[in-house]
């Protein structure tokens, strides 16, 4: 599939996504939980897990001291992560999201590098922002109760205080998007085209009506798993199409159930030093702030990748 493909789908998917959340009732945090639970860990995971064929590109090794040595540094990454978590979990949260916006919206322009629709640098860097903040703005913005209690339990906080500050910053949020939006389609409808604008709307409606796990859940799984595993099949030296997703799906297995055992012990030693009264609460914090452990690492070794150059078509 290549990503003119896979934008099409993501605009039919958006679309049906917006009209299944304006039928649901409404939806439990527990509720979504179990929903996504499996989608993150097989699909968000799996992406995740293509990291170790990412480090001996970038090594130059297939194995030896140097890959062990970058692997160690990628895994000593995750441990800092899960301390600053410990040490400060607003400063934590604060650079999750940040980080991930700037992942997701830095995917979705590689995916379209050296085509059309990458634009000018100028618009590539207001894509960043639009595309990479919608699973953050939206939830904000369309379930700012819901939203903010996820994020108290994060930071194991009550939720009155967090709420009232996401319904605060909602509507600011929108806005900026909002603006980000009109000035991308103004200086740039023509070069970018009709599609970029039709996706940017179509996940932008999704993910302010969809439940704020779920509005996740679809843009990690659906487009941002996808586009990197895009991204690696097209920069991996196999012949044919099927046979580099093969390849793939062999690479990642075992680091996607590394992954998986990785965020077990991450939740372990959360619950450890500050347990949640709640096993809600407590599997909530195992999947996020595994993933966010995870995220850093993830970030650094593909922004390496992306810096060399890897990812050019």
């Amino acid at each position: 599939m290549n990503p003119a493909g896979h934008q099409t789908l993501v605009i039919a998917f958006a679309v049906a996504a917006t009209v299944v959340a304006l039928l649901l009732p409404e939806l439990s945090i527990a509720t979504q939980f179990w929903v996504i639970l499996v989608p993150v860990a097989l699909f968000g995971l799996s992406h995740g897990g293509a990291d170790p064929l990412i480090l001996k590109t970038l090594t130059r090794v297939q194995k030896g001291p140097r890959l062990w040595l970058a692997m160690g540094l990628y895994s000593g990454l995750a441990v800092a992560f899960i301390l600053l978590i410990w040490w400060s979990p607003v400063l934590a949260l604060g650079c999750f999201l940040l980080l991930s916006l700037w992942h997701f919206g830095r995917t979705d322009v590689t995916a379209f590098s050296g085509e059309e629709q990458a634009g000018p640098a100028p618009a590539q860097w207001g894509r960043v922002w639009l595309a990479g903040g919608l699973p953050i703005i939206g939830p904000v913005t369309g379930h700012p109760q819901q939203t903010g209690e996820l994020f108290a339990w994060l930071l194991g906080m009550e939720p009155v205080p967090v709420i009232a500050f996401t319904l605060t910053l909602g509507p600011w949020l929108a806005g900026l998007w909002l603006v980000g939006f009109v000035g991308l389609l103004a200086g740039y409808r023509r070069r970018l085209g009709w599609p970029v604008y039709l996706e940017l709307l179509s996940l932008a409606a999704a993910m302010v009506l969809l439940p704020p796990l779920l509005a996740f859940t679809f843009y990690f799984c659906g487009v941002h798993s996808v586009r990197h595993f895009m991204a690696v099949a097209r920069h991996t030296p196999r012949e044919d199409h099927a046979g580099t997703l093969g390849f793939l799906a062999r690479q990642a297995a075992p680091a996607t159930l590394a992954a998986i055992i990785m965020a077990a012990m991450a939740w372990g030693l959360i619950v450890t030093l500050a347990p949640a009264t709640d096993l809600m609460v407590e599997a909530v914090r195992i999947l996020f702030w595994g993933l966010a452990a995870l995220t850093v690492p993830h970030v650094l070794a593909v922004e390496w990748w992306w810096s060399r150059g890897t990812t050019k078509a």
